[in-house]
């Protein structure tokens, strides 16, 4: 189940690329001139991710970032909204170690095949470690949590999902699941057709 794989795929890079209604910077001076083309091995450079919000406020010594009001994040593979964003930047400079989303969560994205998943709740947390003998990376869900997505659709509270081992626990689970429908070559429709 990697239905939340996109939920905060914003994790990677939250903290390279936070923004905060700053100015526009000026464009640079076009030209006529084209750039030489050249074959690279290089790796796809991964588009960054933005983060909008009405005010924000970074403690340097203790390494948070807080997000407050109309909080907004685009991601290459999300778009999430809250009232209040707080991350805690690692020691090393890599992936924050937790990221808590609060106040009228809405996430929408796709999972791993490119399908639609939607979902809200009261307050996401998103908590990880990393050390040389083990890792931890887990995703909690709580309050009012729906979910709509290809594989199921209904609520939870709380979701955990430990993305380490790929498991996902739910406690007072009202849900639908919706099979995967193979195409037949008949005129039948889908079972799940009235879910679209």
């Amino acid at each position: 189940m990697k239905v939340f794989r996109f939920l905060f795929a914003a994790a990677l890079a939250f903290t390279a690329s936070a923004q905060t209604n700053l100015p526009v910077p000026e464009l640079p001076v076009m030209t006529n001139a084209r750039p030489a083309l050249a074959a690279t091995n290089a790796p796809a450079v991964r588009p960054p991710t933005e983060i909008f919000s009405d005010t924000a406020d970074f403690d340097l010594k203790n390494r948070i970032g807080v997000y407050r009001g109309h909080v907004r994040v685009t991601d290459p593979q999300m778009q999430m909204t809250c009232d209040l964003l707080t991350a805690l930047v690692s020691t090393n400079g890599g992936r924050p170690e937790s990221i808590i989303a609060s106040g009228n969560v809405k996430v929408e994205g796709l999972d791993d095949r490119g399908r639609a998943v939607r979902l809200t709740c009261d307050k996401a947390v998103n908590l990880y470690q990393a050390t040389r003998t083990a890792t931890n990376d887990t995703i909690t869900l709580t309050g009012n949590v729906y979910v709509d997505s290809a594989m199921f659709k209904g609520t939870g509270d709380p979701i955990i999902w430990d993305r380490v081992h790929d498991t996902i626990h739910v406690e007072n689970q009202d849900m639908q699941i919706q099979p995967e429908i193979k195409k037949t070559g008949t005129n039948v429709p889908p079972v799940n057709a009235l879910f679209k």
